[in-house]
């Protein structure tokens, strides 16, 4: 499935022709074939013993020489000056390309670094996820498939290398620590997901970025309930306590499970055409001071109202059809992705999920 929505590396890679291995390669095999002639026209044109030869190969090619002089006919001499030169020329063709490989792979490290704070630099009302563990891989692949942009910050090598495999932005660095979420470009995010291992840890990231940017939006993992309350406190706009919406699920599997099931689907591949989407209506919309009648939006666009967010925050749900819309409110409507695109546009809504700059900073996961 990530491979519909991102650059997955091939398992066996096709190297070019310039390539350092394709160099060591040619160069190996030259010099093995001249060592081998070497030794055989030293064996049979000069008349030295197979030790011997394989001495005048090794001394020839290395120019060391040992203060030999040449009593050899012509042939011999003319094989002398043969190895020297085709010998030294494979043998430095050999050690440039291992030379370039050593070289090559901190260089591609350091410009591919650099290449990655660029990016991350121009990134934003983005999203900065702490922690690519196991909940990590899933949110990221969630805000690529809907072109949100994101940073990754993650300490452990072997999590950042999968990000970074994947195609990701991200950054090796302890969250914790207040560098890290600037490197993120913190200030100019537009949300904070906080998900270590640890309470503790999430407590501090959420107090340090509540610190660097007063308006981000914080949402926090957290397994106690006390931790729920110190997160609140620390600035978190929301807590998620992972067991709990497990034993929520469970039980609406067991009270309820096709509505359950239902919710479960508009995750899945087969049904990512049907969306909940969230469109912010702005002062210059032209749903702002009409009704849900009066717009028609069920027959019109084939569009569900689930539900109205005023500016108070308040959660207006199944709204009645007398229902007047409001400049600065939020409508969740929910429908198919063709549909809901045709009717932000035609009423200048704005899509809170995906913005514009974030499309074409995520264009490359596609």
């Amino acid at each position: 499935m990530l491979a519909d929505t991102m650059n997955v590396r091939p398992l066996h890679p096709i190297r070019p022709i310039n390539s350092p291995f394709v160099k060591i390669r040619r160069g190996a095999t030259a010099l093995a074939a001249i060592v081998l002639f070497a030794v055989l026209g030293f064996r049979y044109l000069a008349n030295y013993e197979w030790i011997e030869a394989m001495w005048m190969v090794v001394i020839t090619i290395s120019t060391v020489g040992y203060g030999e002089h040449s009593n050899h006919d012509t042939a011999a001499q003319l094989l002398s000056m043969a190895v020297i030169l085709l010998g030294t020329t494979a043998g430095a063709y050999t050690f440039t390309g291992l030379i370039q490989l050593t070289l090559q792979g901190e260089l591609d490290r350091a410009f591919g670094l650099r290449r990655m704070e660029r990016e991350i630099s121009r990134l934003k009302n983005h999203t900065i996820i702490c922690g690519f563990g196991k909940s990590g891989p899933i949110l990221a692949y969630d805000l690529a498939r809907l072109n949100r942009g994101f940073v990754i910050v993650e300490i452990d090598p072997h999590n950042y290398q999968q990000a970074i495999d994947l195609g990701y932005l991200a950054i090796n660095a302890d969250a914790t620590d207040e560098d890290a979420l600037k490197e993120a470009n913190i200030s100019e995010a537009g949300a904070i997901v906080v998900a270590l291992p640890t309470d503790a840890e999430n407590v501090f990231i959420t107090l340090s970025a509540r610190n660097l940017c007063p308006t981000i939006r914080i949402v926090a993992l957290a397994d106690q309930e006390s931790t729920s309350r110190k997160l609140r406190q620390a600035g978190a706009n929301e807590v998620v306590m992972g067991h709990q919406m497990v034993a929520e699920y469970l039980s609406r599997l067991v009270t309820r499970p096709t509505a359950a099931q239902f919710f479960s689907s508009l995750t899945q591949p087969e049904f990512q055409d049907l969306m909940l989407d969230e469109l912010a209506i702005p002062e210059s919309s032209k749903l702002a001071d009409r009704s849900i009648a009066e717009m028609r939006v069920r027959d019109q666009h084939q569009l569900l109202v689930v539900a109205v967010k005023s500016k108070s925050e308040a959660l207006d749900f199944n709204p009645p059809g007398d229902r007047t819309f409001r400049a600065g409110e939020t409508v969740l409507v929910m429908g198919k992705q063709k549909d809901v695109n045709a009717f932000r546009q035609a009423y200048g809504l704005i899509d809170t999920i995906t913005s514009d700059t974030d499309r074409g900073v995520l264009d490359r996961f596609r």
